[in-house]
């Protein structure tokens, strides 16, 4: 019986990575599961498991007495010599015993409770061993390709690819090899740990930059920003530490045999590597390529850019089903509308007139005419001393107002009241209700030109 369990419990170790000490842990379990069935659950047995040397050992107390009436609870005074020197009656002996003995009830008993143990430290051996692995490419081979969940072999267990993970157009069949990244991991607590892959996650691109590329594996050359349309398009934002590497180039490789390796691994997906910059203008333009840049309006406000490029480049900066600008976007986490420089000409043109209207309104709001009682004299008078409109007037001090216009304190007090009062009444159309593309651009968007190189 001792052998058996513990050739049991190495191959059950050998198969599923449980430790020597889980292993050891589960036959002390069962052993005293079987031990205490058949003693019952008041005496407590002594068990020693050692699977270095394939050493079981059971010993149940006996007390000694005058007649040997139980086998299992009681022991002679001569039987009990074996065990202990000068055994007294009433005293309690460790007694070790052949589980054979046990019987055929407790010997299921001990098995049930060992498979319960294996079980989980099976699930808790999967666990520790993937749970640190998240984020990482694993290999493996299908085990039941499905519409819904595909079923991969990763070697001491299995995981899932689910439907929403895969790569549009993929098709699996069983026993093919297959890459993934692991998505994550369910708890041993929920049952056997549920391992979730991805070949859509922007991870598993990244990941493949590092498997193909040394200059990303080693750190020379980092990836800064993914953005992808799993097997269709990505863009990928590279920048290396050491000057004397182009990122760019060393990602392609020599005629493009690294990214195309790259591509392969993903259904012939198209990916665009470009340079990484920390001046988000420029990054802007790199990203948006091939298209050139000629002028990029950045509005902080909402985060979003308008990007301006020639005629010619409109459709290149769309992009296919506005495919290119979307994954810019995405790369570079503003909002972007592009425009070709004719249709911006007449759209700034545009601004500007809505912009002079604007302002029409403002200074009609703020003329020194809408107060009746200042006559032109008075007027002219005020503007030559700074005071040009409603607003300063009716922020003046009162004696500056009584010796410009050489007037009484009580009518300098009534302009001023005149002025904050026509104010009040038009405070529905104020300067923070003006839109913001209405506003001189000079003075509300950082404009950046750009040089085809650095478009490219």
């Amino acid at each position: 019986m001792n052998r058996d369990l513990t050739k049991i419990a190495d191959e059950l170790g050998r198969d599923k990575s449980i430790t020597r000490q889980a292993l050891a842990e589960a036959l002390h379990s069962s052993l005293a599961a079987a031990v205490t069935r058949k003693i019952g659950k008041y005496l407590e047995p002594e068990i020693e498991v050692d699977l270095d040397r394939g050493y079981l050992n059971v010993k149940i107390p006996k007390e000694v007495t005058e007649t040997d009436i139980s086998n299992w609870d009681e022991i002679t005074v001569e039987e009990a010599k074996e065990f202990k020197d000068d055994p007294q009656l009433g005293d309690m002996v460790m007694v070790p015993i052949d589980i054979k003995t046990l019987g055929v009830q407790a010997t299921l008993a001990a098995k049930q409770r060992l498979q319960e143990k294996l079980k989980e430290a099976e699930k808790q051996a999967i666990y520790d061993e993937y749970k640190n692995k998240i984020g990482e490419i694993v290999n493996g081979t299908v085990l039941k390709p499905d519409q819904h969940n595909t079923i991969i072999n990763i070697g001491k267990t299995e995981a899932i690819l689910p439907f929403n993970e895969q790569i549009f157009g993929e098709r699996y069949e069983r026993g093919s090899h297959i890459r993934a990244v692991l998505l994550k991991i369910s708890s041993p607590e929920k049952g056997l740990p549920k391992l979730i892959l991805s070949r859509r996650s922007e991870e598993f691109l990244k990941k493949l930059f590092e498997a193909e590329i040394p200059e990303v594996f080693d750190g020379i050359i980092q990836i800064k920003a993914v953005a992808r349309e799993p097997g269709d398009r990505a863009k990928v934002a590279v920048y290396s530490i050491s000057s004397n590497i182009d990122p760019v180039g060393a990602c392609i490789g020599m005629k493009g045999v690294r990214i195309n390796a790259i591509s392969k691994e993903l259904r012939d997906e198209k990916i665009d590597v470009v340079p990484w910059s920390n001046d988000p203008i420029k990054f802007l333009c790199n990203a948006i390529s091939p298209a050139k840049v000629l002028l990029a309006n950045v509005f902080e406000d909402d985060s979003t850019v308008e990007l301006v490029v020639p005629n010619d480049n409109l459709s290149l900066a769309i992009g296919k089903r506005g495919q290119n600008v979307r994954l810019a976007a995405a790369l570079t986490g503003w909002r972007l509308t592009v425009l070709d420089d004719s249709s911006y000409q007449d759209l700034r043109h545009k601004r500007m007139l809505e912009q002079e209207e604007e302002l029409k309104k403002l200074y009609e709001i703020y003329s020194l005419e809408n107060i009746p009682s200042l006559t032109p004299e008075m007027i002219l008078t005020l503007r030559n001393n700074g005071i040009d409109d409603l607003q300063k007037l009716s922020a003046a001090n009162i004696g500056e107002v009584v010796i410009c216009l050489g007037i009484t304190e009580d009518d300098a007090i009534d302009l001023v009241n005149a002025a904050y009062d026509h104010i009040e009444a038009n405070a529905d159309i104020d300067e923070d209700d003006i839109d913001e593309d209405d506003i001189d651009e000079d003075e509300t968007e950082v404009k950046t030109e750009v040089s085809d190189r650095e478009a490219e």
